[in-house]
């Protein structure tokens, strides 16, 4: 004998008129779809591990990562601030130190700040042309913006909807 799927929609009101709105549904069978100002989301988990699928969807607010992994289009997506930052960490601490002379320095910030990597190919080229050991490490990736926000601002403000539905204790 099966069980009927139940399903709840939730609705989160814009924060100041303008941003952070979304509209959610959510079903027993572990459906998780998200219409929002962040974009749009859709998973399905066979496996919750709780008796009411909400708990486990209130409980997604405590890991944004674990979620993007989940319902992010295109995963994470090279982060150009991240990765010129990590380089110019990189050189400026071999130098310190001393493991990078000077001319070494000053020949790899040179190849470095002429390329601003806009793309993640320009790192490709900067990669090339570079003489520092294992500069493919150098690139960063990250989770664009958007979902982040969704993961971070808009998911804690539903599972806060869904913990005082269930009467559950954050």
């Amino acid at each position: 004998m099966s069980k009927d799927v139940q399903i709840w929609r939730y609705s989160i009101p814009p924060i100041d008129s303008i941003e952070g709105w979304g509209i959610f549904l959510l079903d027993s069978t572990g459906m998780f779809a998200a219409v929002t100002d962040y974009g749009n989301y859709a998973f399905r988990w066979t496996a919750f591990g709780k008796e009411d699928f909400r708990l486990f969807v209130a409980g997604l607010a405590k890991s944004p990562y674990y979620l993007l992994e989940k319902v992010a289009p295109n995963g994470e997506v090279f982060d150009q601030e991240k990765t010129i930052k990590r380089i110019k960490e990189h050189i400026l601490e071999y130098r310190w130190d001393r493991s990078y002379t000077k001319e070494f320095a000053k020949r790899e910030w040179g190849l470095f700040t002429d390329n601003d990597f806009s793309h993640e190919y320009e790192f490709y080229e900067w990669y090339m042309e570079t003489s520092i050991a294992d500069a493919g490490e150098f690139a960063m990736t990250s989770y664009p913006p958007n979902c982040m926000a969704f993961a971070t601002k808009l998911i804690p403000r539903l599972a806060a909807v869904l913990r005082q539905e269930l009467e559950v204790a954050a």
